[in-house]
C-alpha cells in the first residue's frame, strides 16, 4: 500500500512539474529591438549662412518620354509631369542665417543647377524658387532675385535668425540613365 501512495505522490509531482514547465514555455517571449536615431543642432553665428538641408527630389523611374518633378518651396511636396514614376519624399534645400531684426539681406542663388550621374549623364534643375516666409519679407528690387541678387528682404524675426528654402523643377530625360545624380550650387547672402 505504501507503494501506491509513493507512486501517487510521484505522479502528482510529475503533473505539477509538467504544469509549471508548460506555463514557462507558454509564456510570451519578450522581444527587444534597438535602433539608432540622429540628433542634430544648427549653430549660427552673426552675419553668417549655414546649410541645414540639401535639395533632394527623391527616387524616380525614367520612362521612354521625358518628364519633370517640381518641388513646392513652401511645403516640399513634389508634383510630376509626364510618364515618369516618383517615389520617396522630396526635401527642399534649407539655409539659416543671422543678422539683426529689420536688417536688409540679398541672396544670390543660381538660375539653374546641373546634377551629374553615371557615365556623365546629366539632369537640369531650373525654375529655382526661394521660400522666405515667415522670417523674411520682400521689400523691393527687380528681377527674380536669383543669380543677380537684386531683390531685397527684411529680417522680421525678433532674434535676427532666419531660415529660407530653395526648390525648383528637375527635368528628367527620356530613358534617363539610372543611378545617383549629384551636384552643388552656391548660395550667397549679403547683409546690408
Amino acid at each position: 500500500m505504501q507503494r501506491g501512495r509513493f507512486g501517487h505522490a510521484i505522479r502528482a509531482f510529475c503533473a505539477l512539474l509538467a504544469l509549471a514547465l508548460g506555463t514557462l514555455l507558454a509564456a510570451p517571449a519578450q522581444a527587444q529591438n534597438v535602433v539608432q536615431a540622429s540628433a542634430e543642432a544648427v549653430v549660427v553665428s552673426p552675419l553668417s549662412l549655414v546649410r541645414v538641408d540639401d535639395l533632394n527630389f527623391g527616387q524616380i523611374v525614367a520612362r521612354p518620354t521625358p518628364g519633370t518633378v517640381t518641388m513646392d518651396v513652401n511645403t516640399g511636396a513634389c508634383t510630376v509631369t509626364g510618364a515618369i514614376v516618383h517615389a520617396g519624399t522630396c526635401q527642399y534645400a534649407q539655409f539659416a542665417g543671422m543678422g539683426a531684426r529689420r536688417m536688409t539681406v540679398r541672396f544670390q542663388v543660381p538660375n539653374s543647377i546641373t546634377v551629374t550621374g553615371p557615365g556623365g549623364a546629366t539632369m537640369l534643375i531650373n525654375n529655382i524658387t526661394l521660400g522666405t516666409a515667415p522670417d523674411l519679407t520682400f521689400i523691393g528690387g527687380n528681377g527674380n532675385g536669383l543669380g543677380n541678387g537684386n531683390r531685397r528682404y527684411r529680417i522680421d524675426s525678433p532674434t535676427g535668425m532666419f531660415m529660407f528654402r530653395v526648390a525648383g523643377r528637375l527635368n528628367v530625360g527620356a530613358n534617363q540613365a539610372p543611378g545617383v545624380y549629384n551636384g552643388t550650387f552656391p548660395v550667397t547672402v549679403q547683409y546690408q
